[in-house]
């Protein structure tokens, strides 16, 4: 069963289209990262799927039922979709127990609010306050909350923001662990490109209001549609496909081996990226870039190589090869990469 689908919806904002004519499906047990830059219209999004913001084009289905078509639309506390924001947002005079507890209304509330703290692993938190707690464990006592009333889809926005960035990996691990564990379909959205890989089954791209690009972590990393999505999801350098087989070995061959002999922009991101050092005594015979940049990361070196024309590429190496900045080299493609050819970069 399609879990959410959204058929052309659009949003003004006075004179400003903030969503336009996005259109959108999400399969039941998926988890669908909603990525892009700030106000780019995602938050936006989440807020007409949950009833918040009204659609003013457009049609939004839940589970098959229409809850909101721009003339009519069902009430938030009706759409049967759980929330967790940033904020946390929970209530700081109940306890963490009446917290979970506060959107059931069946018999078996308590079996159920317990159920729920063993599940993100406060089960013997339920007597505290929010106050009393963590930043992790409030974001997971807002995330059992959102679960607790079997919520037909969990909306996630930034929730993860407030966070510092070890705590923040690990209970963004333990979070998309639980939504799958407990087959609930969810749309999570965030700038951080990385959290988009790591939960989403699928990501969908936005730029100025629209979908960009739909697809898989694989696809959109590594098969972009365009530049913009390209340099969105991750560090990549853009070289005239001319300039490239010139001074990047490898990709006369690899183009040749894909059938393609267009002009246009190269992408290539760091991991497609090595480099030899070039012999002392043939230096102008074979190296095309130098090392401008070294970027220690603790597992890898970042490299910055400029090519003769002024172009620079990205390539990282293990911690164990440094090299030093000002050495000639000669870049090339790394074994079993495929570089894309896009278009030109859209200013």
């Amino acid at each position: 069963m399609t879990a959410l689908r959204l058929h052309d919806v659009s949003k003004r904002f006075d004179r400003t289209l903030a969503v336009d004519r996005v259109a959108l499906e999400l399969d039941d047990h998926e988890l669908l990262a909603l990525v892009g830059p700030s106000g780019c219209g995602k938050s936006t999004v989440l807020r007409m799927i949950a009833g918040l913001q009204p659609v003013d084009d457009g049609v939004i289905e839940l589970s098959g039922d229409v809850v909101d078509d721009g003339r009519s639309a069902l009430p938030p506390e009706r759409r049967g979709v759980g929330l967790v924001f940033q904020e946390h947002a929970l209530f700081p005079h109940l306890s963490v127990a009446g917290n979970v507890g506060f959107g059931v209304r069946t018999d078996d509330k308590a079996d159920r609010v317990a159920e729920m703290l063993a599940l993100v692993g406060l089960h013997d938190h339920g007597a505290r306050y929010p106050h009393e707690l963590s930043g992790g464990e409030r974001q997971r006592v807002a995330l059992a909350r959102a679960l607790a009333p079997r919520p037909r889809l969990l909306l996630l926005d930034e929730p993860f923001a407030s966070l510092d960035p070890n705590l923040r990996a690990r209970i963004r691990d333990d979070v998309a662990d639980i939504l799958r564990a407990t087959r609930t379909p969810a749309v999570f959205v965030t700038h951080d490109q990385n959290e988009a890989l790591a939960i989403g089954d699928r990501i969908a791209v936005m730029r100025d209001g629209r979908l960009q690009q739909v697809g898989t972590p694989e696809d959109v990393f590594h098969r972009p549609v365009d530049p913009f999505v390209a340099s969105f999801m991750g560090e990549a350098a853009f070289i005239p496909l001319h300039e490239a087989i010139v001074a990047v070995r490898g990709v006369d061959r690899t183009m040749a081996q894909q059938g393609t002999d267009a002009e246009g922009l190269l992408m290539l991101r760091p991991d497609d990226v090595t480099f030899d050092m070039a012999p002392s005594d043939s230096v102008g015979a074979t190296a095309t870039a130098t090392v401008v940049g070294a970027e220690f990361r603790g597992s890898t070196w970042r490299y910055r190589l400029r090519l003769v024309s002024g172009a620079e590429l990205l390539s990282v190496r293990s911690h164990l090869e440094r090299v030093p900045v000002g050495s000639a080299v000669t870049p090339g493609i790394r074994p079993g990469h495929i570089p894309v050819l896009l278009g030109p970069i859209d200013s």
